[in-house]
């Protein structure tokens, strides 16, 4: 689907590529139409951006749990 990879190329650009930019590249090649799904697509990377990044995030709760499961561990392999 162009206007997925169109959506890639942008978010791999960052913050190097302007709107206008994009539009006058979109223009040239004729697929101005695509403006819509691509920043659809676009938002879609970058929600599963933000959801990856809220998934590594380590809480005080995990790291506590984690810590737990250790001395538990080793609790358990000492006897």
């Amino acid at each position: 689907m162009k206007a997925a990879e169109y959506a890639q190329a942008i978010y791999d650009a960052g913050e190097k590529v302007s709107v206008k930019h994009v539009q006058e590249a979109l223009a040239r090649r004729g697929h101005i139409k695509l403006m819509p799904q691509i920043y659809r697509e676009y938002e879609k990377l970058l929600l599963r951006r933000d959801r990856l990044e809220a998934h590594q995030k380590i809480t005080p709760t995990q790291e506590r749990t984690r810590i737990l499961l250790e001395l538990y561990k080793k609790l358990i392999a000492t006897h």
